[in-house]
C-alpha cells in the first residue's frame, strides 16, 4: 500500500497527465533517462512524444558549469557523506534537490522547423502544470521568486513561494527540433532540509549562496496553511 505521501504524489501526477504511471527512479540513471528519451525521439526510434512522470532517490542535481569548478570533487564527496549524492545534468541553472516527495514532470516533443517555437511551447508546458496544480486545490502562477535556489522566470509559485522550478533542453537533428520541458514539483517534505543541503554544497564549491527556506514551499504545506484562493 502506498504511504499518504505516495498517494498525494500520484494524485498530482494524475492531474498533470492522467493514466501516466509514476516511475520510481534511483540517482543518475533516472536523470539520464530524460536526455536518452529525447535523443531517441529525434532519431525516430521507440521513444514517443508525451509525458514522463518520475520520482528519484534523495540527491542533489547540479550543472556542468558547477561540475567544472576546482572544488567539485571534494564538495560532492562531502555532500554524499551527508546523505546527498551529487549528479550532473545537461540543462543550465544551479543546484536542485531530488527526493521522494518531489514529482518530476518531463514532457517530450519534436517538430520540423526552426527553434522559434521553443519559447511558446515551453510556456504552454508551464501553464499546463499551473492549471493542473490549481485543480488539486493550490493556487498557482508563474514567475520569479527572489531568494529561491535555481530561480527562473517560469517557476511555479503559490502565495509568493516557489513550488517548482522549470527548465528546458533543446536538441536538433537535421531539420527536426526536439524539446524536453521539465519541472521538479515539491509535493511533500521539508523544504528547510532541501535548502540547507544545497547551500552547504554550493558553499563548499566556493560560492556564497544565500537562499531562504521561507520562499520555498510544497503542495502539502500550501494545503495545510490556507484554503485555496482564486488568485495566487
Amino acid at each position: 500500500m502506498p504511504t499518504s505521501d505516495d498517494a498525494f504524489v500520484h494524485r498530482v501526477a494524475e492531474a498533470i497527465a492522467s493514466g501516466v504511471a509514476v516511475e520510481a527512479g534511483d540517482g543518475s540513471a533516472a536523470i539520464d533517462t530524460d536526455t536518452q528519451r529525447l535523443d531517441a525521439l529525434l532519431r525516430g526510434g521507440d521513444s514517443v512524444s508525451g509525458w514522463r512522470l518520475w520520482t528519484n532517490s534523495q540527491c542533489l542535481v547540479t550543472t556542468r558549469r558547477f561540475a567544472a569548478t576546482p572544488r567539485f570533487a571534494d564538495a560532492a564527496l562531502a555532500s554524499t557523506r551527508r546523505g546527498w549524492p551529487v549528479f550532473v545534468r545537461v540543462s543550465g541553472g544551479t543546484t536542485v534537490v531530488h527526493r521522494p516527495g518531489i514529482l518530476n514532470a518531463s514532457y517530450f516533443e519534436a517538430w520540423r522547423g526552426d527553434g522559434g517555437e521553443v519559447t511558446r511551447r515551453f510556456r504552454i508546458f508551464c501553464e499546463h502544470l499551473a492549471t493542473s496544480i490549481r485543480s488539486v486545490g493550490v493556487s498557482t502562477c508563474l514567475g520569479h521568486v527572489d531568494g529561491s535556489y535555481c530561480d527562473g522566470s517560469l517557476n511555479l509559485v503559490s502565495g509568493g513561494q516557489k513550488l517548482a522550478g522549470t527548465a528546458s533542453l533543446v536538441r536538433r537533428r537535421g531539420d527536426t527540433i526536439g524539446l524536453l520541458s521539465h519541472a521538479s514539483i515539491g509535493v511533500t517534505g521539508q523544504v528547510a532540509v532541501d535548502v540547507e543541503a544545497i547551500e552547504r554544497f554550493e558553499a563548499e564549491l566556493g560560492f556564497q549562496p544565500s537562499y531562504s527556506e521561507d520562499v520555498h514551499t510544497t503542495l502539502e504545506q500550501r494545503l495545510m496553511s490556507a484554503p485555496a484562493r482564486a488568485d495566487p
